[in-house]
């Protein structure tokens, strides 16, 4: 039986894969994959550096290099090339660049001088780097895993391999290296990990965002910011008030710390917190704004801003210690990264079909305005025939909703179209009016592609983001499909041709969907779970603390609570024919979700296949592997709607 299960997914994998895609792209998978990309600006005084990332070939290597120009974009000089270098950061007397880099196969810090020349390793990493930072002209911080306890590993030897659960994960320390003498010395002591650090102005202060270890349900849900004086070693201040911190910064003068952290649920981010670091005074300064805050910068001792989407673009905002919160740039571009100085806003950003560059904008111009300082993919613009919009709408229930509308080319207003319904994953996400390869590859084949921010998005709120606990498949579903009406009332979209498919999130509200509708003519699957009361106990980190937050009770307690959002449990239900595309390594949404959809599916005599991919985890990143997943889940779509 075995042996014939094997054969007939060796010959569905190899039929749908030599399924030729009959339609008019204007962009090719290849070309998608093989994008340009731009992050991590940083200026200092008449110079910025950023990293660039390139491939040669779409399936082959990746290269990252750094680039130095003017503060027009202009003179540039590739500072490096043929290798994976990233995070550039200036050092404090701007003489030097460092950055991390995969060079030589051995991760490490390197420094070069801003006019270039060859790169200085400066680091003395034995694992791997995850962070570094200046701590004065001549000293290099650099955070490095810590190898796992010998008397474990022996154990585990003589084990076969086997280990005693929640005794697998590392954590890390911080070193400092100087430059010249290239001594290190090893500043935290290795019992805890390290997700983010920064040092003051002055070089006498470490602040360190830490959790337990490298377990991501630890570092979701008990994360703390400590502020440690680094001559003697002393903590000076400790907070762990919120979930899932992030974005620690000192002020200029080291007297404050701000930091990010969420008040509802674990993916809000609704909070900017200031903390006064001598009396331990700290508060949240943004509660009542309810944002949901992306990236922050001090820009004096008064003034901190921040970004956050609002209404399908980012915001960004000025915070002073009054407590007033006042618009810095208006949403116009979805920007990425930024940083404010000396009267201008440096940032890389996307809109629409335009693609992530890097942008310049004086204080008090439109964000239209914004030179860009960057020609990334420029053979590829030209292609690039697709248009957006914003789509408002109510749900059944008066709950104003939005999402995102992408158009094919030479789109026909007069001519309704197919419709492919793309819910986010998360469901802590919120789909923006950017480029996104999801929205533009399926519109360059010919759909009106709907990606809608339905309750349990961030972006929105704190009530919009809890909007869906405990309530799965249920208030989000309604919201999709009363965005789906929407279309249909204003003569978008056919209603006879209608597709639905999702990645993660996205994939388990695909397997849902077909289970309360038979509106669908077809379904993908991608990455996606089916039953809630099995997944509780494969997931890495939805259980506990945070499973009870989105059921409002342990399975244990209330086995209910999970299995009516379940799909698995409604598939007799189904009419409308599935694909399933997993990876056979995926343990974000474990491979056994896509067993269970698969076999109910079956046993209750429904369409259904599934390819899973070996080796691939739940983003499926090799190349070959994803221009499968886009292909066949094209081919899949555009056989069930004709």
């Amino acid at each position: 039986m075995a042996k014939i299960m094997k054969l007939t997914f060796s010959i569905i994998l190899s039929l749908l894969l030599l399924i030729p895609i009959f339609a008019f792209s204007q962009l090719s998978v290849e070309e998608h994959l093989g994008m340009e990309n731009v992050s991590n600006p940083s200026v200092y005084q008449s110079r910025i550096i950023y990293s660039k990332t390139t491939k040669e070939n779409w399936d082959g290597k990746s290269f990252s290099s750094i680039i130095i120009s003017d503060l027009n974009g202009e003179n540039k000089i590739q500072l490096t090339e043929k290798e994976y270098d990233y995070d550039p950061k200036w050092s404090k007397d701007g003489k030097w660049i460092s950055f991390i880099s995969y060079r030589n196969n051995l991760q490490q810090v390197y420094i070069l001088p801003k006019s270039g020349g060859q790169p200085k390793i400066v680091s003395d990493a034995q694992n791997y780097i995850s962070n570094h930072q200046w701590l004065d002209d001549k000293n290099i911080a650099y955070v490095d895993d810590e190898p796992r306890d010998s008397i474990l590993l022996a154990t585990e030897d003589m084990n076969g391999g086997g280990f005693r659960v929640g005794t697998e994960f590392y954590t890390n320390a911080l070193w400092t290296y100087n430059i010249d003498s290239g001594k290190k010395k090893k500043i935290t002591d290795g019992s805890y990990r390290i997700l983010e650090l920064d040092i003051s102005e002055d070089g006498k202060k470490l602040a360190v965002l830490a959790a337990k270890n490298y377990d991501t349900y630890e570092s979701i849900t008990n994360s703390w910011v400590e502020v440690i004086d680094i001559e003697s070693s002393s903590s000076i201040y400790k907070f762990n008030g919120a979930n899932s911190l992030n974005n620690i910064k000192f002020s200029s003068s080291g007297k404050k710390l701000a930091f990010v952290g969420s008040s509802e649920g674990f993916a809000s981010n609704d909070g900017l917190f200031i903390a006064n670091i001598e009396s331990g005074e700290t508060k949240n300064m943004t509660y009542e704004f309810d944002p949901t805050i992306e990236k922050t910068q001090w820009i004096d001792e008064k003034n901190i801003s921040f970004t956050t989407p609002k209404n399908g673009y980012t915001g960004l905002y000025n915070l002073n210690f009054k407590g007033k919160i006042t618009p810095t740039l208006d949403p116009y571009w979805v920007i990425y990264d930024y940083q404010i100085i000396n009267g201008h806003i440096f940032f890389t950003a996307s809109r629409s079909s335009k693609i992530n560059q890097l942008y310049k904008l004086k204080f008090g111009q439109e964000g239209e305005n914004a030179l860009q300082l960057t020609s990334l993919n420029l053979e590829l613009t030209s292609k690039i025939k697709t248009s957006s919009s914003l789509l408002d709408y109510s749900s059944k229930d008066g709950t104003k909703v939005q999402g995102i509308v992408t158009y094919p080319p030479e789109y026909d207003k007069s001519k309704s179209h197919p419709l492919m319904v793309i819910p986010h994953g998360g469901p802590d996400a919120v789909v923006m009016d950017d480029f996104n390869w999801m929205g533009q590859f399926f519109a360059d084949n010919g759909y009106v592609v709907f990606q809608p921010n339905f309750r349990g998005s961030i972006g929105y709120g704190r009530d919009f983001y809890a909007g869906n606990r405990n309530n799965f498949g249920h208030t989000d579903f309604e919201d999709i499909m009363a965005g789906i009406d929407k279309l249909i009332e204003l003569d978008i979209v056919d209603e006879n041709k209608l597709v639905i498919g999702g990645w993660s999130y996205g994939g388990y509200m695909a397997n849902w969907a077909i289970t309360q509708t038979d509106r669908f003519k077809a379904s993908i699957s991608v990455a996606g779970v089916s039953n809630l009361v099995s997944l509780y106990g494969q997931h890495e980190f939805s259980n506990r603390k945070i499973g009870f937050w989105e059921y409002k009770a342990l399975p244990i307690d209330n086995v209910e609570n999970y299995q009516k959002a379940s799909p698995i449990f409604f598939v007799k239900k189904v009419k409308t024919p599935l694909l399933i595309l997993h990876g056979a390594n995926d343990t974000r949404s474990p491979t056994l979700q896509a067993w269970e959809m698969y076999r109910a599916m079956k046993d209750a005599d429904k369409e259904v296949e599934m390819i899973l991919y070996p080796k691939a985890g739940h983003s499926i990143k090799n190349p070959i592997q994803f221009k499968s997943v886009l292909n066949n889940w094209l081919s899949w779509a555009d056989k069930h709607i004709n």
